[in-house]
């Protein structure tokens, strides 16, 4: 009897689905960093104050990352390779079209219906790139960081592409985003049929997994991911205001960009580790470490050595987390594995820009230092509630005496008889170890 799992033997996938989700996710992101990297000529060409193209960057946050639930249950019932190319080109048409510089009207809905592609691709590409993965954790790592790697190259690209088109830019800067999402569709390994189950499990979403583990799970990743957008948005102004250093300081640009190297690297190498450390474990140790390191920067200059190690630390164990809580989440919703990716990446992020304004506005009355406190202490309440998520009986161990008979009796195919540990009982597309 076949096992039916949420990764499928790896011969038939694995380092395509992961090399091509990797890829969409870098493309993807190269296109959202067309935004910021267009403020300027917004404020410019269109006389936008400070105030509207903060407005104009709050709307694609919420709009890339709010959505993300709900447009996962398209990966679940359409399958990863379409939504996944299918958001690459729905960023690249959009996104690219801001290079024409709209009116005021149709810069914003531009960026609202853009965010979507972000929103779509978390869930649907973390599900292609473990399809088959022997190490998912990993998988998802190497997704997360080539949205990094992406973000971080989008404005030299956009650069590039102005010095030499400049009537045809918007049609120039689409086309990178078409040969991906063609190259996905192309080369994304054949997926097996669905059972005549999984459209309908795919069709609304099942409050139990909202209100269940794996929203359980989402409030752990928000309070994960708030230290990281604290670092990015609100460290900064507390150097210049403590250090005294100014705007254009080397060590502003160099903090941010260490952090977010640190973060790539650290989400990488805790995909090894967890394949040969408890999961529950290891996310409390990460998410618990984090937290002195956090609160360090907040007591040494940005120019000392010191200030370089705790930030690289801070930044690998803040990000390593999410690859361990988005499967972990995938793995307690298997038939809505998409739907319950998008709640961490995106419902966790939204939930942590929201914690984040509530420390906004705390500095007023605390203080910078103070506020960030707060924030950097998140990860000890994460932690717990992970760790109860993760320390309760998995399916396989709560199978019952009954299943488990019956499993070995059709492992074996002779009846019941003495039980190997690899016998394994499928139910309802869950893999069961008797």
């Amino acid at each position: 009897m076949a096992d039916l799992t949420l990764d499928p033997p790896r011969s038939h996938t694995g380092r395509r689905s992961l090399t091509l989700g990797a890829v969409g996710h870098l493309v993807n992101d190269a296109y959202t960093a067309f935004l910021p990297a267009m403020l300027p000529m917004f404020h410019l060409q269109l006389g936008l104050d400070e105030a509207t193209l903060a407005g104009l960057v709050a709307v694609f946050a919420l709009s890339a990352s709010l959505p993300g639930p709900f447009l996962g249950r398209l990966s679940d019932r359409y399958g990863e390779a379409v939504v996944t190319a299918a958001s690459v080109l729905f960023s690249a048409i959009l996104l690219s079209l801001l290079a024409l510089t709209p009116s005021v009207t149709l810069l914003f809905a531009l960026v609202a219906f853009a965010g979507f592609g972000s929103a779509a691709i978390h869930p649907a590409g973390s599900m292609l790139v473990r399809r088959g993965a022997s190490r998912p954790e990993l998988a998802v790592a190497i997704f997360a960081s080539g949205g990094m790697l992406g973000y971080a190259v989008g404005p030299s690209l956009l650069a590039i592409a102005r010095s030499y088109f400049e009537e045809m830019l918007p049609l120039a800067l689409m086309l990178p985003g078409a040969v991906a999402a063609a190259a996905i569709l192309a080369l994304a390994p054949r997926q097996e049929e669905p059972t005549s189950q999984t459209p309908v499990a795919a069709r609304r979403i099942d409050w139990e997994i909202v209100w269940g583990p794996v929203g359980v799970i989402t409030l752990a990743a928000a309070l994960a991911f708030l230290p990281f957008t604290t670092v990015l948005n609100g460290l900064p102004l507390f150097l210049i205001e403590r250090h005294g250093l100014s705007e254009t300081h080397p060590a502003i640009a160099g903090t941010l960009g260490t952090f977010s190297l640190a973060a790539a690297a650290g989400g990488i190498g805790v995909g090894f580790l967890a394949t040969r450390l408890p999961r529950n474990w290891l996310l409390a140790t990460i998410l618990t470490a984090s937290v002195p390191a956090f609160l360090g920067l907040l007591w040494m200059s940005p120019e000392t050595g010191g200030f370089v190690f705790m930030l690289s630390a801070a930044g690998a164990l803040s990000y390593a987390a999410s690859p361990i809580l988005v499967v972990a989440a995938q793995d307690l919703a298997p038939r809505a594995g998409a739907t319950a990716s998008g709640m961490v990446f995106g419902l966790g992020s939204s939930l942590a820009g929201l914690m984040y304004f509530g420390i906004g506005t705390l500095q007023s009355y605390l203080g910078t230092g103070i506020s960030l406190s707060v924030s950097f202490v998140a990860p000890l309440l994460s932690a717990a509630l992970s760790f109860a998520v993760l320390s309760r009986p998995s399916p396989a161990q709560a199978a019952t005496l009954t299943e488990t008979l019956c499993a070995c009796a059709a492992a074996s195919g002779t009846g019941i008889v003495i039980c190997t540990p690899a016998c394994t009982l499928s139910c309802d597309g869950v893999s069961r170890n008797a």
